[in-house]
């Protein structure tokens, strides 16, 4: 009987989902900050290289439904839900944020101090 139970238990591991994260760090050009067109307040402009925005639109098909993080200097600045895929060559953050917060971030961006990562979780069968 334990033997029986332990082959179900490893048979289970083995086919169960197992959760990772994908990260994926952005190719940015530049950073800044500028009125939001629809309310004014401020937000951050990240401009991807063209292979930045490739990547970016692949990540975002790859995790339409989910939450993703935005970690500016490994910190998460903003979870939003993909409700569509966004092939776009911008990232736009907006959030409870001071200008001055997201002028720092502009330029720790644009001085190379400061990476822009993805994370989303993802699912995958155990082989």
């Amino acid at each position: 009987m334990k033997r029986a139970l332990a082959a179900v238990l490893i048979a289970t591991a083995f086919a169960a989902p197992v959760w990772a994260q994908h990260t994926m760090v952005l190719d940015v050009r530049w950073a800044s900050v500028a009125p939001d067109g629809m309310t004014g307040q401020p937000v951050l402009k990240i401009s991807l290289s063209p292979d930045g925005a490739k990547a970016f639109g692949e990540f975002t098909v790859e995790h339409v439904g989910e939450a993703i993080d935005v970690l500016v200097d490994g910190d998460v600045v903003t979870s939003p839900r993909l409700n569509t895929p966004i092939h776009s060559d911008w990232v736009i953050i907006t959030g409870p944020f001071s200008g001055t917060e997201l002028e720092t971030m502009a330029d720790a961006i644009n001085r190379g101090r400061s990476a822009v990562t993805l994370r989303g979780e993802k699912t995958k069968s155990a082989d």
